[in-house]
């Protein structure tokens, strides 16, 4: 039982190391492209309903992926 648990962690390690890998990459690609197009115009995201309530659902729904296998293996004993 304990051999699941730890291939679980493991898992979950892994996973938010592709998740950080990801976002990072994004991140610097787009830093990399504003640098490179050489305009200083900023976008204005405040009147943009959409892009506030993605920008906070996405990581709520990233900590109840992670969350979700912890409290299963806990309310199961």
């Amino acid at each position: 039982m304990i051999v699941w648990m730890a291939e679980l962690r493991w898992a979950l390690m892994v996973l938010c190391l592709v998740i950080f890998a990801v976002v990072f990459g994004i991140m610097l690609v787009s830093a990399w492209r504003q640098h490179r197009r050489g305009d200083a115009q900023d976008a204005n995201f405040h009147a943009s309903v959409a892009v506030e309530v993605s920008w906070a659902v996405a990581p709520l729904v990233i900590v109840v992926l992670l969350v979700w296998p912890t409290v299963r293996s806990v309310l199961s004993f």
